[in-house]
């Protein structure tokens, strides 16, 4: 498989020569803006208030699911039982809260340079660009309008899609689909630039070349960050699957390859926790 500059790694057997690529896909936090310290940070302040705990090799495990999954998640493998809906809303909200008073502290997510240089080029050449994000659109847009990055992306362009807008969210394909969709580029046409596991499964599940961009030589990495990739890569197995694609298999093979990144994103948690709990034990 051909090399990308500036130490992009191609994720799956999907590969674009550049030439080849007829528009770019982009996740927004840990991708475009470097806001996952920020939303760690809410995290941990928060779980102990509920019962959970958040570590930063989970954390980063996650990246890329919607909260609602996160808490779910963390509540069945903690406490042994499903959350309530009214368990997942408060703590969203005390979350929510907390991160809203953090920022206002801190200031806006600072943009990630080296990525956000590759979506300004392929405007430059003419190659329509959008937005696929697990994120809120209130916050999502506040951060793009902060950075001055809403002229590449807003909902007044038409290429800002968020967890809301579709059915189903990563590692569920459906939000690389309709980002293709809004561009009119078919999404095996499409390089989708990704951080998380669960993002780079729905990516690959489109149909999408697809790149994560937390190996490019600029990019803020961190220990966790780290040590979730190395976990990722060495468990997971729905890269060698045949991307789905639009035209090929239809919306049962993005549904089949959905419920793989399912079982994927669950086991590449756990084994997160096992390595950080292995850590542990050799200190």
């Amino acid at each position: 498989m051909a090399t990308l500059p500036l130490g992009q790694k191609s994720v799956g057997p999907h590969f674009l020569a550049d030439a080849q690529v007829r528009g770019l896909l982009f996740d927004c936090d840990g991708t475009l803006l470097d806001s996952m310290p920020l939303f760690l940070q809410s995290w941990l302040d928060v779980c102990p208030r509920f019962g959970l705990e958040m570590t930063e090799d989970l954390f980063y495990g996650f990246a890329g699911l919607a909260l609602p999954e996160i808490v779910r998640r963390l509540h069945r493998s903690q406490k042994g039982a499903e959350a309530t809906d009214e368990f997942v809303k408060a703590f969203l909200d005390a979350k929510h809260a907390n991160h809203v008073a953090n920022e206002h502290k801190q200031g806006h997510p600072a943009p990630i340079a080296c990525v956000v240089s590759l979506a300004r080029e392929a405007v430059a050449r003419g190659i329509p660009i959008a937005m696929a994000t697990s994120g809120v659109r209130q916050v999502v847009e506040g951060h793009l309008e902060a950075n001055g990055l809403s002229d590449l992306f807003s909902a007044r362009r038409g290429n800002l899609v968020v967890a809301a807008d579709v059915a189903h969210g990563k590692p569920a394909p459906d939000i690389f689909v309709e980002a293709a969709r809004r561009i009119g580029v078919d999404p095996r046409e499409c390089r989708a630039y990704e951080d998380g596991e669960s993002g780079l499964i729905a990516a690959h599940a489109a149909g999408c070349h697809v790149v994560d961009v937390t190996y490019m030589h600029d990019y803020p990495s961190c220990t966790g960050l780290r040590r979730a990739k190395e976990e990722a890569a060495r468990t997971r197995t729905w890269h060698l699957a045949p991307a789905g694609a639009s035209g090929s298999g239809g919306l049962g093979g993005w549904r089949r390859h959905a419920a793989l990144a399912a079982l994927a994103g669950l086991a590449v948690g756990a084994g997160v926790v096992l390595a950080a709990s292995r850590a542990r034990a050799r200190q």
